[in-house]
């Protein structure tokens, strides 16, 4: 039987691909829902955009779209557009976008409910969305 503990809701945008959670956080305007665009153009899978709901199901960290959100990412300048969506992901890798990437090596850990996950420092970190994609589908990273 399912075991779920308390629900977080966090200012993130999240997606999947290739059955790996990508949570996507940041203030306002710093890159969220473009970093999802160019994921989703990549094959991704839309989870939720603005807000995540992040909860414990059998000790792994999930995520789900607050249910008052609508399936579809929000584009500056075009306003809401309808994409591939999925319902629940585990969250496999944090992309924090208000951290930069300055460094070769070396990841970053952020903690949810006790539980450390692997985080990417994503601001200026050109081809992010490619290393996530390559990651996704060959394996994780070496040094997070």
């Amino acid at each position: 039987m399912e075991q779920i503990l308390n629900i977080k809701t966090i200012h993130a945008t999240a997606v999947s691909i290739e059955d790996k959670g990508i949570l996507i956080v940041g203030k306002s305007g710093s890159g969220k829902s473009s970093l999802a665009l160019s994921l989703i153009a990549k094959g991704a899978h839309l989870l939720c955009d603005d807000r995540a709901n992040l909860f414990v199901k059998n000790k792994t960290v999930m995520m789900t779209k607050p249910p008052t959100l609508p399936v579809a990412l929000e584009v500056r300048g075009l306003g809401l557009i309808n994409v591939p969506s999925v319902d629940e992901a585990a969250v496999d890798l944090i992309v924090d976008m208000t951290l930069s990437a300055d460094s070769r090596l070396g990841g970053h850990k952020m903690e949810f409910f006790g539980i450390e996950l692997s985080c990417v420092k994503g601001r200026g970190f050109h081809g992010l969305s490619d290393a996530i994609t390559v990651w996704s589908k060959f394996g994780g990273f070496q040094h997070l």
